[in-house]
């Protein structure tokens, strides 16, 4: 049994450690996850529970968890959050522990609570049954539920320029290569703002004649402003509040079709700028969903649009649940 709980908490690891949700859920599974590990590659067959102050302090750290009223614990974290998030987990990836035949699954202590009577949480397996009752078929034969990978960073062919600033495809945010790439973003649209100026000055001078050639120089211009404002300024600037826009072509080799670029928090509470791609699989067609624009259907800015049939599967992008429903 020890055997089997060392694959099955291996296989969960393995697939904490390639996504980077970012919910408590996910901090607090891991958190018990890796003490379970710890243990038993040291033999160590005794249960490793954690109590939610135990979490709390491992996830936001001591002075958070010591500020924290202990009944504020339960609305933080509980039983409910931690199940549906293992759950959405092992149906996201089902094969993987059908090939094992047991799923990863949480188990807590009898308790009414109280001082010195925490609920403790830790990690057990069980037997996955060839079996399953009517409810489970139902969800997974559900065609409104998609659920979203992230494509590694260093997958994402950059530009030759951008190479230079994400290192691996992600940058901190406060650090110099993000210092570089603000300026290189707002540093860029001043210069252009100047080039317009002086340029309009230039076609403007006294006694300068005004030809149908200046005529198109201008429309290009302004043509060229207004497209270099919607499709890399615009979204850059959204990025802070949207934590994840589509990437600009620049950034991405001409080898790549599209990436998407991502903010997001690691465990240290440090801001990172990350090159991803979100992908799914259509549950109608079975083929690739991706991100693109919402509009002119859709009012949210992203939307998971199926390959095949981009205004007929149509669902929406949860990034903390990594999952999404049909629109309508």
């Amino acid at each position: 049994m020890i055997d089997n709980k060392i694959k099955v908490f291996e296989v969960l690891l393995d697939i904490f450690s390639k996504e980077m949700y970012e919910n408590k859920a996910y901090e607090c599974l891991k958190t018990i996850l890796r003490g379970t590990v710890e243990a038993l590659n040291k033999n160590n067959s005794e249960i490793i529970a954690y109590s939610r102050s135990q979490l709390k302090m491992a996830v936001d750290g001591k002075p958070a968890a010591e500020r924290m009223d202990t009944k504020d614990l339960g609305k933080w974290i509980n039983d409910k959050k931690l199940n549906e998030y293992l759950e959405r987990v092992i149906h996201q990836h089902r094969k993987k522990f059908e090939k094992l035949g047991y799923i990863p699954i949480i188990k807590t202590n009898d308790t009414n609570g109280g001082k010195g009577n925490e609920r403790r949480y830790w990690l057990d397996i069980t037997e996955l049954t060839c079996v399953e009752n009517e409810d489970d078929l139902n969800q997974k034969l559900d065609e409104d539920i998609i659920f979203y990978e992230r494509v590694d960073s260093s997958e994402i062919k950059l530009s030759w320029f951008y190479r230079l600033i994400f290192k691996n495809g992600e940058i901190q945010n406060k650090s110099i290569r993000g210092l570089i790439l603000l300026l290189i973003v707002f540093g860029s649209l001043l210069f252009w703002a100047l080039y317009v100026c002086v340029f309009a000055f230039v076609l403007v001078r006294e006694g300068q004649s005004f030809t149908s050639l200046d005529l198109l120089f201008i429309i290009c211009l302004f043509a060229f402003s207004y497209l270099s404002y919607k499709y890399w300024a615009k979204p850059i600037w959204n990025l802070p509040e949207h934590r994840v826009i589509k990437a600009p072509m620049t950034f991405i080799s001409l080898q790549e079709d599209h990436a998407d670029i991502e903010m997001y928090r690691d465990r240290e509470r440090n801001q990172l700028t990350r090159v991803t791609r979100f992908k799914g699989v259509c549950s109608i067609c079975s083929s690739d969903v991706v991100l693109r624009d919402g509009k002119p259907d859709q009012s949210i800015p992203l939307v998971g649009r199926c390959v095949e049939s981009p205004f007929a599967h149509v669902y929406s992008f949860d990034r903390v649940n990594m999952s999404g429903n049909r629109l309508k």
